[in-house]
């Protein structure tokens, strides 16, 4: 396994490290919440930050499929960071009620205050939250919804 350090993050910083990044941000409930990190079932897969993760019955994480299921949990820190890249584990937010803001969504639905949220693999490559159908598990509800964002509460086990 080799590691590298991105040029755009060494001095001269490449980036504005004051634009806010949405891909998550925990907007109340971090101070209570359940951080825990699981190994990568692959080494090669790519959990970014925002995205959920899936615990197998190995208790490593996985990508979401298309099927939804209720052992599906926020990725706070994920493959995008240095440190998860180097230890190959991810952090979860685990069976923990908080308030989420994040542009990792399925942009293609349409979301209403209350709707019910799942999360799924639709084919982009990233687990992301989208509109619950039927009988599929219940993991956050919407507080807000914006044109670049989601805001929503995650729900234990609902």
């Amino acid at each position: 396994m080799s590691v590298g350090i991105s040029d755009i993050r060494t001095v001269p910083v490449g980036e504005d490290l004051t634009a806010e990044d949405l891909r998550l941000q925990v907007v109340r409930g971090l101070e209570q919440a359940k951080r825990a990190d699981y190994p990568l079932a692959d080494l090669s897969t790519v959990l970014l930050t925002g995205e959920w993760a899936v615990l197998n019955a190995s208790s490593q994480a996985v990508r979401a499929s298309s099927t939804p299921v209720g052992q599906t949990y926020p990725v706070f820190s994920g493959t995008d960071r240095f440190d998860a890249r180097a230890t190959g584990n991810v952090t979860l937010l685990l069976a923990s009620n908080v308030v989420i803001k994040s542009s990792v969504f399925d942009d293609t639905a349409t979301y209403a205050v209350g709707s019910y949220l799942t999360v799924k693999d639709l084919g982009g490559g990233e687990s992301k939250v989208t509109l619950r159908s039927g009988s599929e598990p219940r993991l956050a509800r919407v507080l807000e919804v914006a044109s670049t964002y989601l805001v929503y509460e995650t729900l234990q086990g609902v």
